[in-house]
């Protein structure tokens, strides 16, 4: 089986229509150590459990105050080198972005583009797919479904669950975070552009090459071009 989790991409502080969708993809057997790995390092952060986690904080004091950059930081290097094993990726995340806005036939249309890479592997039970989506209110699940139901043959496991994104679900934790960082390597290229984008300033390209270094952990990124 395999686990996948579905989010969405936007930055509109940067451009309001740029808007996409990224998918992380785990198998049965390597989610339980990454999710193991997640909820050690988030005890280490010391991250107040009652405020969601979210990429878009990694380099601000947004969220728990107490809780410095440097550690925030630290915290998603240490999650995505679990995304990854010594020899191969335990994880593989696959993005789509335009800049047509986040209306609804926009959303679905990308989703078709989104999961169509992403197949059941094996035989039997192995085949099944169990997918998470961050809800969306302003799309109808009965919609998502129908796409995510055909895209995959069926294969899926009961049905799409829509969940509230939260520091319970590391799976979905883990796709926003990539979306963010996909984010700043879709929209500004340049590392110039880059550092205005996270605010950064020049004194701060020792974070940005942290950043760097994080993205390189994950080692299956695929992005699906629109």
């Amino acid at each position: 089986m395999q686990f996948v989790f579905i989010d969405e991409i936007q930055c509109t502080q940067k451009d309001p229509k740029f808007y996409g969708l990224g998918a992380a993809v785990f198998n049965y057997y390597t989610y339980h150590k990454f999710k193991e790995a997640f909820c050690k390092a988030f005890e280490n952060l010391g991250w107040n459990s009652g405020i969601e986690f979210k990429g878009k904080y990694l380099f601000s004091q947004s969220g728990d105050k107490t809780v410095s950059v440097e550690k925030r930081i630290d915290f998603i290097s240490t999650i995505t080198q679990e995304m990854s094993s010594a020899t191969n990726s335990r994880i593989k995340y696959y993005c789509c972005t335009n800049k047509y806005g986040d209306g609804q036939i926009n959303h679905l249309n990308i989703l078709k583009k989104l999961i169509s890479p992403i197949k059941p592997l094996g035989s039997g039970s192995k085949k099944l797919m169990a997918f998470y989506l961050d809800q969306n209110t302003k799309i109808e699940n009965n919609k998502i479904i129908d796409i995510i139901n055909c895209a995959t043959k069926g294969m899926v496991f009961e049905r799409p669950f829509f969940v509230e994104s939260g520091n319970q679900l590391p799976g979905v934790i883990a796709v926003d975070v990539l979306n963010y960082l996909q984010s700043w390597i879709q929209l500004s290229p340049k590392e110039s552009e880059q550092l205005g984008l996270f605010s950064i300033n020049q004194r701060d390209k020792e974070k940005l090459e942290q950043v760097k270094k994080i993205i390189s952990q994950v080692k299956n990124v695929k992005q699906i071009k629109y």
